[in-house]
């Protein structure tokens, strides 16, 4: 698998890089390094200071190194695509320093990338991958980011708990079901350990549960799609709240729409 990090040799990204090493060790990985500047007069100095930071790392997973001119938000997920990579990984401060801005930060790369991003708090450090802990809502949109879990999960032999809410109102909770059915099944021909958790819980009180929940599961990572067109819980604050969690577990997230131009009954399948 390609990992690319936006690395500007902050403690934040190191330790996104470190945690990634460690990600990339259980498979053949491969990670970019893209360092952005905004004058292009500085990109030899960049280049070979960050080709230095690299040969001292001596490691064996294939390291390669980008200084690009351009805006980390707007272009990080462009040239993500362009290298055809499988996953973004960042790092962001934790929950004592400027959270909702940190937080704002990641949903802006979040929302211009086409992958998922996984988001590691600067002190969090991932020893393995054993548990994923995924909310769903009755949007089929909330489902976009099971498929990016499953890969996740087959690296690891990770299990995975899917989190929905229990709805009274018998529209809603078909819906609700439609979801799990398609899940559910995904999960087994995918050969996944999984289990579903419905609670009766206000919608406001929905987010607290879920990192609860991951919380009192130890789990190793929170993965929730990304959309801000809904009414639903997974919008905008849902998504940064998660990552600023203060247990610090990482949190992996992808655009839904932008996997949703082509509309599909089995949406989380679609690419």
């Amino acid at each position: 698998m390609k990992y690319v990090i936006p690395f500007d040799f902050s403690d934040v990204s190191k330790n996104a890089l470190n945690q990634t090493l460690k990600i990339a060790s259980h498979e053949t990985g491969e990670i970019h390094l893209i360092h952005f500047i905004d004058d292009s007069l500085k990109a030899r100095n960049k280049e070979m200071e960050l080709d230095r930071f690299i040969a001292e790392l001596k490691t064996t997973i294939k390291i390669i190194s980008h200084v690009v001119e351009g805006n980390v938000f707007d272009d990080l997920g462009k040239l993500a695509d362009v290298l055809e990579a499988d996953f973004i990984l960042m790092g962001t401060h934790g929950v004592n320093r400027m959270q909702k801005i940190f937080g704002s930060n990641s949903i802006k790369i979040i929302k211009h990338a086409a992958i998922p991003v996984i988001v590691i708090q600067e002190e969090r450090a991932i020893e393995h991958i054993k548990k994923i802990i995924m909310p769903i809502s009755i949007e089929k949109k909330s489902m976009q980011v099971l498929r990016s879990a499953v890969k996740i999960s087959k690296i690891y032999d990770a299990e995975i708990h899917l989190v929905g809410r229990l709805h009274t109102d018998s529209f809603l909770k078909h819906k609700e079901n439609a979801n799990v059915i398609l899940a559910n099944q995904f999960l087994v021909d995918s050969d996944i350990k999984h289990t579903f958790k419905i609670v009766d819980v206000d919608k406001s009180a929905f987010l607290e549960y879920v990192i609860n929940y991951a919380h009192e599961q130890r789990s190793d990572l929170i993965a929730a799609a990304y959309y801000s067109d809904s009414l639903m819980p997974m919008f905008d604050k849902f998504v940064q709240n998660l990552i600023v969690n203060e247990h610090q577990i990482p949190v992996m997230s992808i655009n839904a729409q932008s996997l949703s131009k082509i509309d599909s009954t089995l949406s989380f399948m679609t690419v």
